[in-house]
């Protein structure tokens, strides 16, 4: 009997001995370079937006520069392109495919490498929410769900791609929780970090408060950022450019400030302080699974899983929307929902933690 089979291979990029890219983050480089997109290449790639984000924040992070940045201005408020570390390491993968190519067709015949860009057909969703995750936001879309039918997409990829959703044109509306340290102001400072301050305007959100999460009972008594340097203590983190994640690192920094230590060293000390999630609901849901003893997150995602909650502060979480962005019917809904009584009441029956401010709904920036 004669067997028949298909030949295949598999082939990456290493950087510094580090896996940097293969096939999947090749594909999302490519559709970035035709697309000029990271909503359009994960649709057209049939992924999501975070895994198409993730995937490129990882070789950025390896290799110490930015692999894709912002083309700004046009229409459509600019988009994304890569840069010359981006389209580099592109050329290398795809001519490390060439070499595998040629040899495979000199030994078996005709064989050529077929790309999944276009695979799928792009559905643009109605309304794009992008940004840190949010039970709040979860509320919202369900409301506004009740009020007309369309197609939502809801990312959570923390405050800091959020904002850089805004910049590159991906996003209708974007959710953000940091704190400047230097003013002491909430989310207003960050917009012209990334640039949007001449044409983007911030509505204020709501107030959530954010604490510990904890496994229920609390059996290693843990009470604050130095329990975690307990031997018997697990830690879940929240992803860089998160706004929790920049709670933690801030309150490690004063920790460790207090003590006299370097907080780099402390952070390190902490025992689960590189594992990574992106979501409130992840991180409750490592506490539940055993993976983890404590977390930082918000106190309506603790309730929602029956853990504990130890509070730390109160923040507030932001709406950043491109001016464009307010032709849209359903963005206008978005904050109307936001600022009404109805909004009010479903957060008291179902998101304890989270409260109105006295101006929530309104716009608190414009260029």
């Amino acid at each position: 009997m004669r067997l028949r089979y298909t030949p295949n291979f598999t082939a990456w990029l290493e950087f510094d001995g580090r896996y940097l890219i293969g096939e999947k983050e090749a594909e999302i480089l490519e559709g970035i370079q035709t697309v000029g997109s990271f909503m359009g290449t994960a649709k057209s790639l049939g992924i999501s937006y975070a895994h198409a984000w993730n995937a490129i924040d990882r070789v950025s992070k390896i290799l110490g520069e930015p692999i894709v940045e912002a083309r700004r201005g046009g229409d459509s408020g600019g988009g994304a392109k890569l840069t010359e570390a981006g389209l580099s390491i592109l050329q290398g993968y795809k001519n490390l495919e060439n070499q595998i190519e040629e040899v495979l067709s000199y030994k078996i015949g005709k064989f050529k490498i077929k790309s999944k860009l276009f695979s799928h057909e792009i559905t643009v969703p109605d309304l794009s929410i992008i940004g840190s995750h949010c039970i709040g936001i979860e509320i919202l879309i369900e409301l506004l769900a009740e009020e007309s039918k369309f197609r939502s997409e809801f990312v959570s990829i923390g405050s800091s791609g959020g904002l850089a959703a805004v910049m590159l044109g991906e996003t209708d509306i974007a959710g953000v929780h940091l704190l400047d340290e230097v003013t002491g102001e909430y989310n207003v400072p960050f917009l012209k970090r990334y640039f949007i301050d001449d044409k983007a305007i911030m509505v204020r959100g709501y107030l959530r408060e954010q604490g510990f999460l904890l496994v229920k009972g609390n059996p290693k008594n843990i009470k604050g950022f130095g329990d975690l340097l307990k031997k018997d203590v697990k830690f879940v983190n929240r992803g860089l450019g998160s706004g929790t994640r920049s709670i933690v690192d801030r309150e490690i920094r004063r920790m460790a400030e207090e003590r006299g230590l370097n907080s780099r060293k402390v952070s390190q000390r902490i025992k689960g302080y590189n594992v990574e999630v992106n979501s409130h609901t992840e991180v409750a849901k490592a506490l539940i699974h055993g993976k983890a003893d404590v977390g930082v997150g918000i106190r309506a995602a603790a309730e929602r899983f029956g853990l504990d909650f130890v509070p730390l502060l109160e923040e507030h979480f932001d709406f950043v929307i491109d001016r464009k962005r307010l032709k849209k019917p359903l963005v206008n809904l978005f904050i109307k929902m936001l600022g009404s009584d109805r909004f009010k009441s479903e957060l008291e029956r179902r998101a304890s933690g989270i409260r109105m401010a006295e101006d929530t709904g309104n716009i608190i920036y414009e260029p």
